[in-house]
């Protein structure tokens, strides 16, 4: 069963929010939450490195979720444990 063994948040100069997390066997998962323009609230996470470099770009998220109101790390946090030990992950699309 995998697990978070470490976590640290990322610095940013934009809305979004983030912090970073260490799971069993080294692997780091950056996870976000933001709120675009005419969107609901975002959750996603990603592999990442040690320094929160993410590649969002073309599928890459290990899951992007739509809450209804600003959602709490600890929700992302089980989110992202439930898909990386064996759930189906959830990719809710932003409205443009």
């Amino acid at each position: 069963m995998i697990q978070i063994v470490k976590e640290k948040p990322i610095k940013s100069s934009t809305s979004v929010e983030g912090i970073l997390v260490q799971v069993t066997g080294g692997q780091w998962y950056g996870l976000t939450r933001f709120q675009a323009p005419r969107n609901p609230w975002m959750g996603r996470a990603a592999k990442s490195t040690t320094t929160g470099r993410m590649d969002f770009g073309s599928g890459n998220e290990t899951f992007q979720k739509s809450f209804s109101g600003k959602p709490d790390w600890e929700d992302i946090k089980t989110i992202l444990m439930n898909v990386l030990n064996g759930a189906e992950p959830v990719i809710d699309k932003l409205t443009y």
